[in-house]
């Protein structure tokens, strides 16, 4: 059991430190805390007992080791369905109602607590009758409320079905070892819980490095990314500031050169040359610095349906000299907090990249999808698709797949993932190669005070 309680811990540590922002995620590491706190107990009572045979401790030691034994024990059996229920009510908020979900664990901390005046029991670390009551409850509602929870994006499905893999095997194979079978008289079924907890925590070490595990990997994500783009912004900044002093120096003298030249043509012609030249690395130099900057942002609250068509009117006839057919399905009630201007930007460099991708022709399929939990814009294409080797790297700064194509720097989706970081939400990328790409703006829900009108 000392690999359960370590890898029991690991986890919870991860989940709360990540994301401590997120609430479910806060529960589930509590879950993971007190199932490591069982295995705990566990493995005190292995050093315990090889300590009497060696006589290596005292009755006063042995003494101190049972009492933490012990609040390890209860910790876990009482602290498990406290915190799985909290987590179910936390992870699935749209079915409890705010007022109740302030108050839940303030009220399913009664009976655990309630637990610990219960005189202790001599042969086993807890009252199995009694705690069967409102521990087996807790965990059915708790199961019931994470796989009933509904989905507004298409992008939560894979999210949700890992979570499930990860939580729900482990969680329900604990509760019948631990609380069912003791009250038929099988006791110490426990040690059979290594197998799905070391199951899920591969799901979980899966998840967390390949598409996110309760939002944990999004965090890691987004302070690579603001650490990348903050490093560029500053190097490019001082780039931009070196080179344009030195394009001012050739400016200056290739114009005191060029009325010099009078009428040599193959100077003149030379020098226009190096002009050129000059002017070209000066555009470059100034597009990368004006991409690269701290964005500064201007929230509202936009119509994203509105944000949308401005920007397909601007590309229509780009598409249709392509042969792509452009289908728009929109909620017009779907809105955000977003800056109206950037956020167009950014909607502009996705469909401009869905339609480089279909140089022969395609579909262009655009989703504004409105809901409690936030809106989404959904923009795929029927393009060649994104390798998975490139898949992970698209939004990593100046990573780019359009080599040879003028001014591009691979910086569009770096800018759009930045964006939606900076106003809360989230851009997501899915992608198969000979079929197309998926990419999704997903925004935080617009929060209203009481009264307020839609």
């Amino acid at each position: 059991m000392l690999f359960v309680w370590i890898v029991l811990w690991i986890t919870s540590v991860l989940l709360v430190s990540a994301n401590r922002r997120n609430a479910a995620g806060r529960w589930l590491s509590l879950v993971a805390f007190c199932g490591g706190m069982g295995a705990l107990a566990s493995v005190l009572e292995g050093w315990i007992t090889t300590m009497l045979a060696n006589q290596d401790i005292d009755a006063s030691g042995e003494h101190v080791l049972r009492i933490i034994q012990r609040t390890c024990s209860w910790t876990s059996y009482y602290g498990l369905p406290f915190g799985f229920l909290c987590f179910g009510a936390a992870y699935n908020s749209e079915r409890v109602p705010a007022v109740l979900s302030r108050r839940l664990p303030a009220a399913a901390a009664i009976l655990p607590l309630g637990m610990l005046a219960l005189p202790i029991a001599e042969s086993y670390p807890v009252h199995y009758n009694i705690l069967a009551i409102w521990a087996i409850p807790y965990f059915v509602i708790g199961a019931i409320l994470v796989l009933t929870k509904s989905h507004v994006h298409p992008a939560e499905r894979r999210a949700h079905s890992v979570l499930l893999l990860a939580v729900i095997p482990a969680v329900l194979i604990a509760l019948t070892m631990n609380f069912i079978m003791p009250l038929f008289g099988l006791y110490g079924l426990w040690r059979y819980n290594v197998w799905p907890i070391s199951i899920a925590f591969v799901i979980f070490i899966f998840a967390l490095f390949n598409f996110g595990f309760l939002g944990v990997q999004l965090l890691i994500e987004r302070r690579q990314l603001d650490y990348s783009l903050r490093a560029i912004t500053s190097g490019t900044a001082m780039l931009n500031h070196a080179i344009k002093n030195d394009i001012g120096k050739i400016k200056l003298f290739t114009d005191k050169m060029n009325r010099e030249a009078g009428a040599n043509e193959e100077l003149r012609s030379d020098l226009s040359v190096i002009s050129t030249a000059a002017g070209h690395i000066e555009a470059m130099i100034r597009s990368v610095h004006e991409r690269t900057q701290e964005l500064r942002l201007q929230p509202q609250e936009v119509r994203l349906t509105e944000l949308v068509r401005s920007q397909l009117a601007m590309l229509e006839q780009q598409a249709s000299s392509r042969n792509i057919a452009v289908a728009l399905h929109s909620d017009d009630q779907a809105t955000a907090i977003a800056d109206a201007e950037q956020t167009s930007e950014a909607i502009h460099n996705v469909l401009q990249n869905a339609i480089d991708a279909m140089p022969g022709g395609g579909e262009l399929t655009v989703t504004v999808i409105g809901g409690k939990r936030g809106s989404t814009i959904e923009i795929s294409d029927t393009g060649a698709g994104i390798e998975r080797s490139h898949l992970r790297k698209v939004i990593e700064p100046f990573f780019t797949t359009k080599s040879g194509k003028s001014m591009n720097f691979g910086l569009g989706l770096a800018y759009c993932a930045q964006l939606m970081s900076r106003q809360g939400g989230e851009l997501r990328i899915s992608s198969e190669v000979g079929v197309g790409t998926v990419v999704r703006f997903h925004f935080k829900a617009v929060k209203r005070g009481k009264g307020a009108e839609r």
